[in-house]
């Protein structure tokens, strides 16, 4: 900071210096007049050179770096043309066209600042980044038209003819190329002015402040000059070409200062003390930047390195990478890493026979693994049929084989019978090995509704054979259908099932009203031609 206030107080007094020169240009000595001149004009040529190399050393190479500094050139040769134009040249043609030349800057140069505020607004990793170098096609467009103002008068009409004509006052009027020029300028930096400001306006209050006196300054002193010194043909400190050039370059100091472009500022001091060995070179491999640490490395090596890693000794590798200006390089220290791998070569060696035993215990935890899997879904199987098992145990015990019931009951064994082989099949089932759309439940149905037969009941699952149910509930689903058969099996008088849209449905002729059972999945009842007819929902709705 100490560094940046003491050029900046130098920029300034170098400036003013320059000012005291022009107020002593008309001493009517022609030698100080002249030296006065010259130093004027070498002074603000050396400004502008030492803030073009200060921006090239604190700014990253963006694209807004690049407008900025060929908006200074521009103001270099705005400078260089007026003193050809005002103080050398006395050809008539010359000075002509040195007059049309006196206006390539300010045209170019609003048009670069506009170009510089939307890269400041949009920042460099926007996706249409470089579409603002579009406006260049207008600006350039307008500056043709100046140039070749011989052929249609569009920016100076002539009063006098064109082999006298030079650009002097009075010696022609204003066309509208003219103010068309003028409206293009003040377009762009009004423009501009507003991008600068959506960016600020919620970072800090300190940068519109900036912004604002710049502003206040720049127009000040021209309008002091407008309206003071030249109504009075005073000598003044700065003519407007000189006071246009440095007001601009005050607005691209305010937005650097204020981090709104890339910032590199003390890179080379940052990379002086950097605690690692690093060096950054041009596309020709001259070191550019390097660390206190030196890489030691031939420039054939530092080529290889951008491929692949090289090792100039055993214990250091070598690498590089392409960036925009060059290339960087660092190496490492691979001492440590080769020690350590030659532990590791030894503990290896214990490691092998400890990894064949840890082979076979992990062998044998897997096969441990899967027979406890087998295990839980054979107690799942078996916590689940439980009851169904139990029922049928008992059914058996209380009806001898000599008792007359003994068939009716050995049906309804069957039918439960058939519910535990298929529910056994369903639970051994995944989501992952159960095809889609799934059949097991239609099979399941199906089975079901073949042992009912046995019963004297005439059952029959039909239809579409394949369901697009998740497992959970193609075993829902099931359940409930069990659970009905069983609350309904002495009531029922014929029944055939088949898949429905999210569920199953049964239709069935009783001797009287069925009475529903509770049941986990909705269950809705219709009576149509003395036929009932039962749709078990896989979810949703509400039982009748």
């Amino acid at each position: 900071m100490t560094k940046q206030n003491r050029n900046t107080f130098l920029f300034f007094g170098f400036l003013l210096l320059g000012g005291i020169c022009n107020l002593l240009t008309r001493t009517l000595i022609s030698v100080v007049d002249t030296f006065m001149f010259s130093a004027n004009f070498l002074i603000y040529i050396g400004l502008l050179i030492f803030w073009m190399h200060s921006v090239k050393t604190r700014l990253l190479p963006t694209k807004a770096r690049s407008y900025i500094l060929a908006s200074a050139s521009l103001s270099i040769f705005y400078l260089l043309v007026r003193v050809l134009r005002f103080r050398i040249l006395t050809e008539v043609i010359v000075r002509r066209y040195v007059d049309y030349l006196y206006n390539i800057a300010p045209v170019l140069s609003s048009t670069l600042f506009l170009m510089t505020c939307i890269r400041i607004h949009r920042g460099d990793g926007d996706e249409r980044n470089g579409k603002e170098r579009l406006l260049l096609v207008p600006a350039c467009t307008l500056l043709v038209l100046i140039l070749t103002n011989d052929l249609h008068q569009l920016f100076y009409r002539r009063l006098i003819p064109l082999s006298e004509f030079h650009g002097v006052v009075g010696t022609y009027t204003y066309g509208p190329l003219f103010y068309l020029m003028y409206g293009w300028m003040v377009a762009a930096l009004l423009t501009g002015f507003v991008f600068l400001i959506l960016k600020t306006r919620r970072q800090s209050f300190r940068v519109l402040f900036h912004f604002a006196a710049v502003v206040l300054i720049w127009g000040s002193v021209n309008l002091i000059n407008l309206l003071v010194f030249t109504p009075l043909d005073l000598v003044r400190l700065f003519h407007a070409p000189e006071i246009n050039v440095f007001g601009m370059l005050g607005f691209f100091e305010v937005c650097i200062r204020n981090r709104l472009i890339p910032y590199n500022e003390n890179y080379t001091g940052f990379f002086a003390n950097l605690g690692l060995p690093v060096r950054i070179t041009d596309d020709a491999f001259a070191s550019v930047y390097e660390t206190n640490l030196p890489i030691c490395a031939s420039e054939q090596e530092l080529s290889a390195s951008v491929a692949a890693p090289v090792y100039p000794d055993e214990d250091t590798r070598l690498s590089g990478m392409k960036i925009r200006p060059g290339y960087v390089f660092w190496t490492e220290d691979e001492s440590e890493l080769h020690r350590e791998s030659l532990r590791l070569e030894s503990a290896n060696e214990i490691l092998s026979e400890e990894n064949a035993l840890i082979a076979v215990e992990n062998e044998l935890k897997e096969k441990k693994a899967h027979l406890d899997a087998q295990d839980r879904i054979y107690n799942k199987i078996a916590a689940a049929l439980y009851h169904k098992q139990q029922r049928i145990d008992r059914l058996l015990e209380s009806t001898p084989p000599s008792s007359e019931n003994f068939e009716k009951t050995l049906a309804e064994c069957c039918v439960l019978n058939a519910y535990c082989k298929r529910k056994s099949n369903l639970l051994l089932l995944t989501n992952e090995n159960m095809s889609l759309p799934s059949r097991e439940l239609f099979l399941a149905l199906q089975e079901s509704a073949r042992y009912l037969n046995c019963c004297g009941i005439p059952a029959a699952a039909t239809g579409e054979e394949y369901s697009d149910l998740p497992l959970d509930s193609v075993n829902a689903v099931y359940d409930c259908f069990e659970t009905l058969i069983e609350a309904l099996l002495p009531q029922i008088q014929g029944m055939t099932v088949s898949l429905a849209a999210g569920g199953i449905r049964i239709a069935m002729e009783a001797d009287c009203d069925p009475e529903l059972p509770k049941t986990a999945l909705p269950v809705t009842c219709l009576k149509s031609d003395g036929c009932y007819f039962l749709t078990v929902h896989a979810e949703g709705g509400e039982g009748k």
